[in-house]
């Protein structure tokens, strides 16, 4: 059997599509390093410094803040999301319910001002990740499992140009960690229900992120940010069983895209304000996976490769806050999040689809320097029916599905003013 030709799909259909159906956004990007923000669909996030977490999202909002700020939170994300396979050239077809194990995903940030003009920060988040679950005998080449998580450190800094401009920028190291399991159908001959592909490991990568934030005046202002695409290798070990290698050294290219965000907060009135974001993510970087190893023979060190026609994906937002009074905020927002994924190119692995966002949120204030948030977010994602041929050395394996969701995201934050 050629490996080389077995895992041209498989594999990128686990490394990045676990993500891609079930991650809180689409592709496989993860955008919750706030209660606060999910409250209101993330909309307004670079303009509104409602705590330390902005500091995630736009490093030139640090120059608002006057006396130092913690917050740390946790978000809980709950997906619900079925495939069923209808037709498959060796039988592997059938349900897989609840494909997208639940997830925990924390956060903490920190600022603190130097003078009137410097701050500095720190935040600890996630961008991307998530798994899923495939029983062995449903969609085998293009199910089994995957998980991949990212933590995310950034270090920035403020500076307050004069009363309405403030520019920022920092540095960021990304932490990748995935693991991926991939079967030959059952009713192969000779090697049916073996494990085709068995892979994990971690690594490291850097990029950078600037910003800037425009207060018009003390009830209006618009951000604007972006963050670097990060180049990332993981090396590990893997199982190869077109090259019959098991526990060999290898190595996975990952590149995870660059963000463009254009966000604004306007105080309509005594008791309200509007929030809005428009943010779109590089995805058409995102070229090709190739996992090498000077072990795999057959195919000049390459023990796998799959291009890609993701394109640029945009998300728009938009939200409503409420100061109720001086222990009470409250919010709702709603969003659209396009799928990077066109509709010739999706598959039993990346059946991804637009999301749509429906969130509420409150804010609590224990004292004035603390406060407690709560977020809730629902999103609705669409069923897409797909069709995909793997190519293998015992012959093309093609695969009709449907597959979709929809996910259930709760989120708690902590906020302490010194």
């Amino acid at each position: 059997m050629n490996n080389k030709c077995l895992l041209k799909k498989t594999l990128l259909a686990t490394t990045i599509a676990f993500a891609s159906q079930h991650a809180a956004a689409a592709g496989f990007q993860l955008v919750e390093h706030s209660a606060t923000g999910l409250g209101r669909a993330f909309a307004g996030e670079g303009a509104i410094a409602d705590n330390a977490a902005v500091g995630a999202r736009n490093p030139a909002a640090m120059a608002m803040f006057d006396r130092a700020a913690f917050s740390g939170g946790l978000t809980y994300i709950n997906p619900s999301v079925d495939a069923e396979v209808h037709g498959a050239t060796y039988g592997d077809t059938g349900k897989a319910k609840d494909i997208a194990p639940d997830a925990w995903v924390p956060n903490m940030h920190y600022i603190h001002p130097i003078n009137e003009q410097f701050a500095v920060g720190t935040s600890v988040f996630s961008n991307f990740g998530l798994s899923t679950e495939y029983p062995k005998n449903v969609g085998s080449l293009g199910g089994g499992n995957t998980d991949l998580m990212t933590v995310n450190w950034a270090v920035n800094g403020s500076y307050r140009i004069n009363e309405q401009f403030s520019v920022g920028a920092g540095l960021n190291v990304l932490y990748a960690d995935a693991e991926l399991n991939r079967y030959i159908p059952p009713k192969v001959p000779g090697i049916g229900g073996r494990r085709a592909i068995k892979m994990e490991g971690d690594g490291y990568g850097y990029g950078w992120n600037v910003g800037a934030i425009w207060e018009i005046d003390q009830n209006n202002r618009i951000a604007l940010t972006y963050r670097s695409s990060i180049d990332t290798t993981l090396e590990g070990k893997g199982d190869f069983l077109g090259e019959g290698l098991t526990n060999t050294s290898a190595e996975l290219d990952i590149e995870f895209p660059d963000l463009w965000e254009l966000s604004g907060y306007h105080r309509v009135a005594p008791k309200w304000a509007v929030s809005y974001s428009v943010l779109r993510t590089g995805w058409s970087s995102f070229k090709e996976l190739k996992a090498t190893s000077s072990s795999c023979k057959v195919g000049n060190g390459v023990c796998f490769e799959k291009e890609e026609n993701w394109k640029d994906a945009w998300r728009y937002s938009a939200g409503v806050t409420h100061y109720l009074n001086n222990q009470w905020t409250l919010r709702a927002g709603v969003a659209i999040d396009h799928s990077p994924v066109k509709r010739d190119d999706r598959t039993l692995s990346i059946p991804d689809s637009d999301r749509f966002w429906y969130s509420i949120g409150a804010t609590y204030a224990i004292q004035e320097n603390m406060t407690i948030d709560a977020g809730f977010a629902y999103l609705d994602g669409d069923q897409k029916k797909g069709q995909e041929v793997e190519s293998t050395g015992f012959g093309n394996v093609e695969y009709e599905f449907e597959a979709g969701g929809d996910a259930y995201i709760f989120g708690m934050q902590f906020s302490y003013w010194f």
